[in-house]
């Protein structure tokens, strides 16, 4: 075997890998997590653990669209094509499990699975790296503008975004009265 087919073997073993456990992890969150009355104590009485999933459990809604992302992530992975987006959507899915995995004190080999994902396809972007150079190269902006432009462009930067500040209150307030 060459080296090019040994590396396309060892890729395709580690993103299907991660993607059935990731896929598994997505579905679990369907039934994972209990209601939120089964924590009726005060919450300072609670290890970090309990708090996160007492979190968890109080909206169910959210533990689910987390599980989504998680399964179209792994699919996202399995596809050449679409390897890189999958990887990134799993990679900020798997980045926040570890940090509370760590800060909330879940069972460690908890933690040290979803470390051991981020590895394998922290590996998978190695193997890849010439499409994401590629692909970073393609997203650059070039601001090379004379200085009348320089200037136009910032009063319209700095109008526009006091047009979002407001939008964003806006929507705030909008929410805020529709009680959502």
């Amino acid at each position: 075997m060459t080296k090019k087919e040994i590396l396309n073997i060892l890729e395709w073993s580690f993103v299907i890998f991660v993607a059935l456990y990731m896929i598994i992890y997505g579905a679990a969150k369907f039934e994972q997590f209990g209601k939120i009355t089964e924590y009726p104590k005060p919450l300072s009485s609670y290890n970090g653990m309990d708090l996160m999933w007492a979190f968890y459990s109080y909206s169910k809604t959210y533990a689910v669209i987390l599980g989504i992302f998680e399964i179209i992530g792994s699919f996202l992975f399995l596809i050449p094509r679409t390897r890189i987006v999958g990887g990134f959507i799993l990679s900020s899915i798997l980045i926040n499990v570890i940090l509370q995995d760590y800060f909330y004190e879940v069972h460690r080999g908890a933690m040290a699975n979803a470390i051991f994902y981020q590895i394998l396809i922290f590996i998978v972007f190695f193997l890849n790296r010439q499409k994401l150079i590629l692909l970073f190269k393609s997203s650059t902006i070039n601001f090379s503008f004379s200085k009348r432009k320089i200037v136009l462009k910032t009063i319209f930067v700095a109008l526009l975004l006091l047009v979002l500040m407001f939008a964003q209150e806006g929507l705030g307030m909008i929410l805020n009265f529709l009680k959502i």
